[in-house]
C-alpha cells in the first residue's frame, strides 16, 4: 500500500478511500499518505444532485434532499410528479422531525470536523514534512471544516464548535453544549481570511491537476457567502470583493455550456468533481425528460412560478394579460429561461420536446410525467449516450458550489444592506449589470431605494441561481419563506390548440401534491434524536 501510494503522488484524485489500515503516525510521516489523506477530507464536500455513487458504497446521500431530489424541490421553483419523492413525503407537508429529516447531516458533518482535527493535530511545527506542503495542506483541511461549520449552522443555529482533537477515551469530555450562533460564525470568518491569506494558492497559481482544491478566492467568497447569513454586510462585502478584485475568475458567455462543464470553468470558484466511472451522479437520470431516459426522469419539474419570473429582454416582467405575451409565452424572454428549463417546443439532445399537451403527442406517452408542463435543461449533459442513464453513477458533470456570479449578487447584497441603499459608487449596480448582461437583459433603473434594489436583489437570485439551492436557504435568511411557502399550491401549463392550430396555454394548480406547509420553527432544523439521547447537553430546536 506504502509503494502504490507513493507511485500516485502526483496524481490527484479527491475521493481515494480512507487509509484506516494504517496508524496516523505512519501517515503523517509521508507526504503522499498526508495528502491522501487530506483528499478524502475533501471527498465529504456536498454534492446538491441529490444521489451520487463513489467506489466500494452503494447510492449515497451526498447533500441534496435525500436521494431523489434538489434542495429548490421544497420551494416554489420545482414540483416533484412522485408521492415518494421526500420533498413530497416530508418537506412539503411539513413533517420533518427529530426522528425523521431528508437533510439530516449532523454526524456527517462532524465525522470530517474530527478528521480535520485529527489531521491539523499531528502536523504540527515540529513535523518533519515540507512547511510548504503542510502550509497547504492544512488551509484545505481548514476550508474544508469551516464549510462544515457553514452548513451546520445554517441548518441547526447553534452547534458545539470543537476546534481540537477530541479524546475517544474521556466519554464526558465528548458531551459538549451548542455553542452560540455569533461564535460559530466568528470562527468561521476568522478562519477562511486566515487561510486565505495564509496558505491556500491564488487561483491564478493553481494547474489543471489542482481542479476541485480550494483557492485562495474560495475561502473568500465562501466566507462572502457565510457573511451574508451572519448579516455581517461590511465583511461580507469585502471578502467578495476579494474575489471580483483578483480577476481570474470571469463569467462564462454561455451558461449552457458552464453548467454542462466537468471542471475548469473559469466562472466556476470550487466545485465537486466527478468522472462518471469511480465516482458519479444521477441528475441526468432523475431530470431528464421521461421519453429521453426510458421513463425515468422529470422527478423534479420547474414551476409555473418560476417560468413567470423571468423578464422580458427588455427588462419590463412578463404578463399573462398581455396579448403578445400570452400568444408565445416563451419567446423575447430573459436568456436564462430556456438556458435553465426544457420549454414545450424546444430542441433538446435534437429532438424536439412537446410537455405541456393534455394528450400525448407523436405517440410519446410519456411527455405527461411532467406535473408541471417542464423539464429542468440546467446541469443535464446533452453529450450523455442512453446507456450512461442506466443506473444511479452515471453522470459527470461537475457540482459547481460556488461560482462568480453568486459572488457578484451576493456582493451587490451586501452593498445594499451595509448603505441602506445601492452604495453611491455604483458598485452593487455594476455587479447586478454584469449577471443582467450575459442574460440579455439591460442593467437596473437608477435610483432605487433600499427595498426597490433588494426585491430586485431577490428577483435575480431566483432565476440565476435556479435549482442551485440558493432559494432554499435564501428564503430561510430573508425569513421570507413563511410568506412564499406556507399553505400554497403552485401551478403549471397545458397546452391545447383551436381548430387552426393555435395553442392555447392553460395556467393550473398542481394540487395532485400535498400543500405546503412552512411554520416558524421550519427555519431551523430538528436536531436528530439519536444525537440528543448520546449527548443530553444538545438541547433540542424549538417546536421539536
Amino acid at each position: 500500500m506504502l509503494l502504490s501510494c507513493a507511485m500516485l503522488a502526483g496524481c490527484i484524485d479527491l475521493d481515494r478511500m480512507p487509509l484506516d489500515t494504517i496508524s496516523d503516525k505512519a501517515v503523517f510521516e509521508d507526504e503522499a499518505l498526508t495528502q491522501a489523506y487530506m483528499y478524502n477530507i475533501y471527498g465529504y464536500m456536498p454534492c446538491g444532485y441529490g444521489v451520487s455513487t463513489v467506489p466500494g458504497t452503494d447510492i449515497v446521500r451526498t447533500g441534496g434532499l435525500g436521494l431523489t431530489d434538489l434542495l429548490d424541490g421544497s420551494t416554489d421553483l420545482l414540483r416533484s410528479p412522485s408521492m415518494w419523492n421526500e420533498s413530497n413525503g416530508v418537506m412539503i407537508p411539513g413533517t420533518i422531525s427529530a426522528a425523521y429529516n431528508p437533510l439530516e447531516v449532523w454526524a456527517n458533518r462532524y465525522e470530517v470536523i474530527r478528521k480535520v482535527n485529527n489531521l491539523l493535530a499531528n502536523t504540527g511545527e515540529d513535523s518533519a514534512l515540507d512547511k510548504d506542503f503542510l502550509s497547504r495542506v492544512r488551509a484545505e483541511a481548514r476550508f474544508v471544516r469551516a464549510f462544515m461549520y457553514f452548513d451546520l449552522v445554517r441548518r441547526y443555529g447553534a452547534v458545539p464548535l470543537i476546534e481540537e482533537l477530541q479524546d475517544y477515551d474521556d466519554p464526558q469530555a465528548l458531551q459538549v453544549p451548542r455553542d452560540p450562533v455569533e461564535d460559530i460564525y466568528d470562527f468561521i470568518y476568522e478562519e477562511l481570511k486566515d487561510i486565505a491569506e495564509n496558505g491556500l494558492p491564488a487561483a491564478a497559481e493553481m494547474t489543471a491537476a489542482d481542479m476541485g482544491r480550494a483557492s485562495s478566492e474560495a475561502a473568500w467568497a465562501l466566507n462572502g457567502r457565510a457573511m451574508l447569513f451572519a448579516e455581517r454586510w461590511k465583511e461580507s462585502a469585502e471578502c467578495s470583493a476579494k474575489v471580483i478584485e483578483s480577476g481570474y475568475h470571469s463569467l462564462n458567455p454561455d451558461y449552457n455550456a458552464l453548467f454542462q462543464s466537468k471542471g475548469g470553468d473559469r466562472e466556476v470558484i470550487f466545485e465537486v468533481l466527478f468522472d462518471g466511472l469511480n465516482k458519479g451522479h444521477a441528475a441526468d437520470l432523475l431530470y431528464m425528460p421521461p421519453s429521453l431516459d426510458n421513463g425515468w426522469g422529470a422527478q423534479s419539474c420547474p414551476t409555473q412560478e418560476l417560468v413567470d419570473s423571468y423578464e422580458m429582454l427588455d427588462g419590463s416582467k412578463f404578463d399573462w394579460s398581455n396579448p403578445e405575451h400570452a400568444a408565445n409565452p416563451y419567446e423575447g424572454r430573459d436568456k436564462r429561461l430556456q438556458w435553465s428549463i426544457i420549454v414545450d417546443g424546444a430542441e433538446f439532445k435534437g429532438k424536439v420536446i412537446r410537455t405541456a399537451y393534455l394528450e400525448p403527442d407523436d405517440g410519446l406517452g410519456l411527455v405527461e410525467r411532467t406535473n408541471t408542463g417542464y423539464y429542468i435543461r440546467k446541469f443535464l449533459d446533452e453529450t450523455l449516450p442512453f446507456e450512461k442513464l442506466v443506473g444511479y453513477g452515471g453522470s459527470s458533470t461537475s457540482w459547481k458550489e460556488i461560482r462568480l456570479a453568486e459572488v457578484l449578487l451576493n456582493y451587490a447584497e451586501a452593498l445594499n444592506e451595509l448603505n441602506q441603499g445601492p452604495d453611491p459608487e455604483g458598485n452593487a449596480y455594476e455587479a447586478v449589470r454584469r449577471v443582467r448582461e450575459r442574460a440579455g437583459l439591460p442593467g437596473l433603473p437608477e435610483g432605487l431605494d433600499y427595498s426597490a434594489f433588494k426585491e430586485r436583489i431577490v428577483q435575480e437570485r431566483k432565476v440565476e441561481l435556479a435549482f442551485e439551492g440558493h432559494r432554499f436557504w435564501d428564503l430561510r435568511r430573508w425569513r421570507m419563506a413563511e410568506e412564499v411557502l406556507n399553505d400554497k399550491y403552485f401551478h403549471g401549463i397545458r397546452i391545447t390548440e383551436d381548430d387552426d392550430g393555435n395553442k392555447i396555454y392553460d395556467v393550473f394548480e398542481v394540487n395532485s401534491v400535498p400543500r405546503q406547509v412552512f411554520l416558524e420553527k421550519h427555519y431551523l432544523m430538528p436536531i436528530n434524536q439519536g444525537e440528543i439521547e448520546k449527548n443530553p447537553k444538545l438541547l433540542p430546536n424549538n417546536g421539536y
